[in-house]
């Protein structure tokens, strides 16, 4: 069963569903619902394992770099379907956690 994530992208309006399965041992299928042109542009990537492992030499980052604007969360949605696929992040876990947030405290 493929892993799935929803990224609520509020700052500028859109919502994305991210879902991911592992192929053979060594890449990571992700499709990317969304209604945001730029986003839609790495709607399907095949990312290789090795290259979601650091933040330099990482496919996704730099399919986003090319396509998404520079505060965007949803290559963060997708790295994490690749861990959960790959099995570095506990669905269990993520479950439980149901969330990761950015928090704005501005007065």
């Amino acid at each position: 069963m493929p892993s799935e994530v929803k990224v609520n992208s509020s700052i500028c309006g859109f919502t994305h569903r991210i879902t991911g399965q592992l192929e053979g041992r060594k890449t990571v299928i992700t499709d990317i619902e969304t209604d945001c042109s730029k986003v839609a542009k790495i709607a399907h990537m095949e990312i290789p394992k090795k290259q979601t492992l650091n933040i330099k030499e990482n496919y996704v980052m730099d399919q986003a770099q090319d396509h998404c604007c520079a505060t965007c969360i949803v290559p963060a949605g997708v790295l994490h379907v690749c861990k959960m696929e790959l099995g570095m992040l506990s669905p269990t876990l993520a479950k439980q956690s149901e969330r990761v947030s950015i928090e704005f405290n501005v007065d």
